[in-house]
């Protein structure tokens, strides 16, 4: 899992959460599908988090040993998003810097759309948000600019676009020594 361990900027999860208050996200259930150690968590509006029910997966145990040590009270779960056990519809909020590249997830649900693991994240993502509910994901611009459509048609037949920005590719060059154009896609 080091290979996408690329952890999130202070500023950019604070910008999203900004983003997501003035979307009408106040407070709920949320769930991270790719939690690292928990930045989403821990850079959470204090009174959004005191209110909220968080979720985070992390495949990597380490990782995801120091996200339970930092967010007590936060369900943390050592496994992949394709083995977790979570209810459709159950989620007010998804937030995540998914992992993306050029390879697949093996989960029979979505097995049949041949989704990269970036797309994955999207569709399973959506599957247990609740209607209403607010998906924000930071993934590669191959999401968005990718001629093969499949995945943008999966979602606009399950949820409104609202949004997205563009980010530099130096926004993660500071904190993750990388340099990728990524999107923030708000659903």
């Amino acid at each position: 899992s080091t290979l996408n361990a690329h952890y999130t900027a202070p500023v950019v999860v604070s910008a999203i959460y900004e983003a997501v208050e003035r979307l009408g996200f106040k407070h709920g259930r949320v769930l991270e599908p790719a939690a690292g150690i928990g930045h989403f968590f821990g850079l959470m509006p204090a009174e959004m988090s005191a209110r909220s029910r968080l979720t985070g997966i992390e495949l990597d145990p380490l990782t995801a040993n120091i996200a339970r040590k930092l967010y007590p009270d936060a369900d943390i779960r050592t496994q992949g998003f394709e083995s977790a056990a979570l209810v459709d519809n159950s989620f007010d909020l998804a937030v995540s810097n998914v992992p993306f590249g050029d390879y697949k997830v093996a989960d029979p649900q979505f097995d049949g759309q041949n989704f990269l693991v970036h797309d994955y994240f999207f569709a399973k993502g959506m599957e247990k948000v609740k209607p209403g509910g607010l998906m924000v994901f930071i993934t590669s611009k191959g999401t968005l600019d990718k001629v093969n459509s499949s995945l943008r048609d999966y979602l606009h037949e399950r949820a409104a676009f609202v949004g997205a920005i563009r980010l530099p590719n130096s926004a993660f060059r500071q904190n993750a020594n990388t340099e990728v154009t990524a999107d923030i896609v708000f659903l």
